[in-house]
């Protein structure tokens, strides 16, 4: 903090509180319903832009696809890591190309204006699956992801003829020229560009009135589990891979966009340290905040695809500070004994389990006349502190100390800034800026220039562009920060954020933290890395997870404990779709 003055830090605290008043003011007068009052699963309101997905390329292959295969593929594919799928696949017991049908298959029948995971798929699919089999029948495999479909967030541009939308309706006829450097490097690792997941529009910076995973293009997605919040902006990424539609997926974060949805789904999902993978051709929210991560069903999943995934890109500077994890082999930290080598500290909620508990009741008498359940407040304090167990300890901490990793225990009444929130006040202007940026490098064919087009266009038609509204972008176009101004902010609020994670540490003498929710994006903003590992089911049956964070670059040791705590839970739990989608169509009609 020494080159942070008061000036600064008064000035992020002027503009940290412009935002955040201007967005409770909307949800207290205009949209009350997004005080968590709303019903799930959600009802899309009544418009037309949402775009059909398209399984016309696929037709053929539909038809020719036996029911009886799908069902055998359903018990030869659970919980299955990709080694694993590679040695089916390497074994011929599986194909690339029946691997491909299969979540086509499942996608038709679960997602197509159900779950709305998945936004578009790449027509070229099969053809690059039969490739991949081609491929692998000469002995040509390229790695762990040879063969694999992946899902992409659709912010990520891929020049291949699909659309790039992040959900908004001025970007629906978008077709970028090239790929994302994160897609190419997929691609060299054999990956199959599978197609796009949905998104909450804008990376969930629409309006406060929008619920999570809605976007004009794809809809409303729905959490595979249930009646359940979907969360944050990669919720398409989350839901898909959680409903096995897809093998693995790729989403983003900003803050919390990553770690929410992949929490509340049951999956595994990670947001890397800043500069990790390349940002290059991503659809910004806010540049120095923003990261591609991924999505899998494990560990090993996320690790496997961190090695494909990162490398240092001349387009995005940032890389080069992540230069040093750039040759990792993340793999390696599937182990125990990696684990061992790292002190964990693990954050309990003693202290300010009483307050929270009385600010969620207060809130929630004053929206709805009375207090949460018993069973209600079990879960929100899961999900928002750390799921507790006998005696006020943790899971986590109890399976850490079973394996003979080192823990330390820490009260978070200790903890500095419980509340601080770091991205709000960066993200007007770096919004405004960051897509003005990135348009005038796309060039000839962008479809915009400016937020104020996307304002514009929307306002020519907003029941049917912006059905919930478009404050955010709103109060984007009229930021009046100057550059100078914007970083004054933006430092401050890395160094805030570093400095919370120093001081926890050092205070501590530990490496990395186990923690809750409530405090998983404190220090985002100095682009650290955290990691969430399903944890099994709260007590409304709604997926629940523990997540890992530590200071920048400490990728390595999150991979490791985190391996060692999912061994140790096996907290994920495979989705009841029949039961969810009964549920959807209960509530559409359909």
């Amino acid at each position: 903090m020494d080159a942070i003055s008061d000036e600064d830090v008064i000035l992020f605290q002027q503009v940290g509180q412009a935002a955040t008043g201007r967005m409770m003011t909307r949800i207290q007068e205009v949209c009350p319903e997004a005080l968590d009052s709303r019903t799930f699963p959600l009802a899309e309101p009544g418009y037309n832009a949402k775009r059909p997905l398209d399984l016309s390329a696929f037709a053929a292959a539909l038809a020719a696809f036996d029911p009886a295969r799908s069902a055998e593929l359903d018990a030869l594919l659970a919980g299955k890591t990709l080694p694993e799928l590679q040695t089916l696949l390497d074994g011929g017991e599986l194909t690339s190309v029946e691997l491909v049908t299969y979540y086509v298959d499942r996608i038709q029948r679960y997602d197509v204006d159900r779950l709305n995971s998945v936004i578009e798929l790449n027509p070229q699919a099969l053809a690059d699956a039969a490739a991949a089999d081609a491929a692998r029948s000469a002995g040509n495999v390229l790695g762990a992801l040879h063969g694999i479909p992946v899902l992409f967030k659709d912010n990520i541009a891929t020049g291949d003829g699909m659309h790039t939308t992040a959900g908004a309706y001025a970007l629906k006829d978008w077709q970028p020229d090239r790929d994302a450097f994160l897609v190419q490097q997929l691609r060299v690792a054999g990956a199959l560009i599978f197609g796009k997941a949905n998104l909450s529009e804008w990376a969930n910076y629409n309006d406060p009135c929008m619920p999570s995973g809605f976007s004009v293009i794809g809809g409303q997605t729905r959490n595979p589990h249930g009646a359940y919040e979907v969360y944050g902006s990669s919720s398409g990424s989350a839901a898909s891979v959680a409903a096995n539609l897809t093998t693995v997926a790729i989403g983003s974060e900003t803050s919390g966009s990553m770690i929410q949805p992949t929490r509340v789904n049951g999956v595994v999902g990670m947001r890397p340290s800043l500069g990790l993978i390349s940002r290059d051709y991503v659809v910004p929210l806010g540049p120095h905040l923003d990261t591609a991560g991924p999505v899998g069903h494990s560990v090993t999943d996320v690790a496997i695809l961190l090695n494909a995934l990162k490398g240092v890109d001349e387009n995005d500077p940032k890389t080069a500070d992540a230069a040093a994890l750039a040759d990792v082999d993340f793999t390696q930290y599937l182990s125990l004994d990696e684990a061992r080598k790292v002190r964990v500290g693990v954050i309990l909620p003693t202290q300010q389990v009483a307050d929270f508990v009385a600010s969620v009741t207060a809130a929630a008498e004053a929206q709805t006349g009375k207090a949460p359940t018993d069973e209600e407040m079990q879960a929100i304090v899961a999900a928002m502190l750390l799921p507790p167990s006998a005696g006020n300890t943790a899971p986590a901490l109890e399976a850490l100390q079973a394996q003979g990793i080192e823990v330390v225990a820490i009260d978070d009444s200790t903890l500095p800034w419980p509340d601080m929130d770091t991205a709000q006040p960066q993200l007007p202007y770096d919004f405004k800026a960051g897509i003005a940026d990135f348009f005038a490098r796309v060039g000839e064919g962008a479809p915009i220039t400016s937020l104020a087009d996307v304002v514009a266009l929307n306002n020519e038609d907003p029941a049917n562009r912006a059905p919930y509204g478009q404050s955010f972008l709103e109060w984007s176009v009229a930021d009046a920060l100057t550059p100078e101004e914007f970083a004054r902010v933006q430092a401050t609020a890395a160094a805030l954020g570093e400095t919370w994670m120093r001081t926890i540490l050092e205070q501590n003498d530990v490496d990395i933290l186990v923690t809750g929710m409530k405090y998983a994006g404190n220090a985002g903003a100095a682009g650290v890395p955290a990691l969430t590992i399903p944890n099994g089911l709260d007590p409304n049956g709604r997926p629940q997870g523990i997540i890992l964070s530590g200071p920048y670059l400490s990728d390595p040791q999150l991979i490791a404990v985190g391996y060692a705590l999912e061994q140790a839970l096996d907290g994920r739990v495979e989705p009841d779709l029949d039961a969810t989608i009964a549920q959807i169509d209960a509530m559409t009609g359909k």
